[in-house]
């Protein structure tokens, strides 16, 4: 007799390989698709920035890689550069929020400081996925400051680890109407 049961061994998204998913492994593939530990630790931990940016180039989003400590943007893809209307220089080596034009990155203590950073979700989800969390489609509002004027924004994000930094898929960033 044979089984109906699909093949649920994932296939690793850089080297094609199937693994096996094991408790040291996050069982949430939210950005990657899934990748092996080897190909994981291989790319995110190699220090490579161009295989870090060609692997994430690969993927069909607007996506941030950020380190721990600090926590900033280590480097980003094309479609995040685009999104936001920066150049890779103006986005590798800033936190999240200037990346995003957060106003709390434009005060005296800056992105992550301001005490009005202590409850937002984005940063929450952010330091949490350091500890292996992921999370799928956060979303909070996050008031913009463009030029001069005040936008109100809505900024989803979906968060993976990916060897000792953090992946993050901008999954929505417009302006409320």
């Amino acid at each position: 007799m044979t089984s109906n049961k699909p093949n649920l061994t994932p296939i690793c998204v850089w080297c094609q390989n199937e693994f096996n998913v094991n408790y040291e492994q996050s069982s949430d593939f939210i950005i990657t698709g899934g990748s092996c530990k080897s190909c994981t630790n291989r790319i995110f931990n190699s220090n490579d920035l161009p295989a870090i940016r060609d692997s994430i180039d690969k993927i069909d989003a607007p996506i941030l890689v950020l380190q721990p400590e600090p926590r900033q943007v280590y480097t980003a893809n094309k479609k995040a550069c685009e999104l936001f209307g920066k150049e890779l220089s103006e986005v590798e080596g800033f936190r999240g929020g200037q990346v995003f034009d957060c106003i709390q990155s434009f005060t005296e203590l800056g992105c992550g400081k301001d005490a009005n950073c202590e409850n937002c979700k984005i940063k929450g989800a952010i330091v949490e996925t350091f500890t292996g969390i992921s999370f799928a489609h956060m979303e909070s509002p996050l008031e913009v400051k463009k030029g001069e004027k005040f936008f109100n924004y809505v900024l989803q994000i979906s968060t993976e680890k990916a060897g000792d930094l953090a992946l993050i898929r901008i999954d929505k960033y417009q302006p409320v109407m």
